[in-house]
């Protein structure tokens, strides 16, 4: 009786989702839950209507003809409108990857990528003017680089050299307990330990290539990653069993590079993880938070938790650190994905994947 009213909940969402006026919502639970093949006429029809959906159109209206958003010179700063913003959000929202904004936002990215320094960690001289926002701009970095490898990966850019690099990088970076961490610092220190943060988005990326496409040692890699997860299910500490934090044990869309129980579980259970017992709890968690209708609602959000950001001032053209509160510019599309407080259908897309995963 359970698995009845459990599945009877999963059908419930899934018919909220597949209700939804977004198409890139009714796409995803079409393939994802409903698993319908990518040439099935209801997939076909709603990943046509992606692109034109008005604030996905607003979102490429703000593109420069030259590829990039905000400003030419950063593709990370300013949070949130330089282009790895958008890019990272269009692939989450399924846009295509062959649409010609698409398709130049990448290869502006890569193009700057290419040109960087991939030390890590940093080696920015501190006192050359020069190179002043050099550790800023530097998108070598373990949550910018996975993001960015899973982004362009969803693009079906996998095959790219640069972003085949990329991934080699990461496993070249992966830090002694398994996972990564983008504060840089002597890592040969038993002291430092690996980020929540900084890991799942490495493991994100490796969960959107197929495993045969895997760099060498790619397979380690993330089976070590993983297991770092594990030992803390997902949002515990390994010593005490305590939570770690308690933002992360809220639900959030959309997650930047930041973390939560429901992202860490997605990244897993696409990994062939879901089963793992050390998932149970989390799981659990999760359920808990499920309303009567099988659909879930948006706890809490990213978009204002940044407290400084590197800005522009356009009279002059210098760069600056700002700080506050709303240091960060929110772009338009933002408000169309949901409000705290209210049941979310991305929150819901990603909790159905993750109870698909574990069946």
């Amino acid at each position: 009786m359970t698995r009845i009213v459990e599945m009877e909940k999963q059908d419930s969402g899934v018919g909220w989702l597949l209700s939804s006026d977004c198409p890139s919502i009714r796409y995803r639970a079409l393939r994802d839950l409903r698993e319908r093949e990518e040439n099935d006429p209801e997939v076909v029809e709603s990943r046509r209507r992606i692109s034109s959906w008005p604030p996905i159109q607003g979102v490429l209206r703000e593109q420069h003809a030259d590829g990039y958003w905000g400003e030419p010179e950063d593709v990370y700063w300013p949070k949130w409108k330089a282009t790895v913003w958008p890019l990272i959000l269009l692939a989450e929202m399924g846009v295509p990857g062959d649409i010609p904004g698409v398709k130049r936002g990448c290869e502006y990215f890569l193009r700057v990528m290419d040109d960087q320094d991939r030390s890590w960690p940093p080696n920015f001289p501190e006192d050359d003017p020069a190179r002043k926002w050099d550790g800023y701009r530097s998108v070598w970095e373990p949550c910018v680089t996975g993001n960015m490898a899973r982004t362009l990966t969803v693009f079906g850019l996998g095959e790219d050299r640069r972003v085949r690099e990329m991934y080699e990088w990461l496993v070249r970076t992966q830090l002694p307990d398994g996972g990564w961490n983008c504060e840089p610092g002597p890592w040969q220190k038993e002291v430092f330990h690996s980020s929540f943060m900084s890991t799942v988005e490495p493991l994100w990326a490796f969960s959107e290539l197929p495993s045969q496409k895997w760099p060498k040692g790619g397979k380690e890699a993330v089976e070590r990653a993983c297991e770092f997860m594990l030992i803390h299910r997902l949002y515990k500490s390994d010593k005490t069993g305590k939570v770690i934090q308690e933002e992360w044990t809220k639900l959030h869309f959309p997650l930047f590079y930041f973390y939560d129980i429901l992202h860490g579980l997605r990244v897993l259970t696409r990994l062939g993880y879901g089963k793992d017992g050390r998932t149970e709890d989390p799981v659990e968690l999760l359920l808990s938070k499920r309303l009567k209708d099988g659909i879930w609602p948006m706890e809490d959000s990213f978009l204002r938790t940044p407290k400084r950001n590197l800005v522009k001032d356009s009279p002059t053209g210098e760069w600056s650190v700002g700080k506050g509160d709303e240091i960060t510019d929110v772009p338009g599309i933002y408000s169309s994905l949901g409000r705290v407080g209210e049941p979310n259908p991305w929150i819901t897309l990603n909790a159905l994947r993750v109870l698909n995963g574990r069946d």
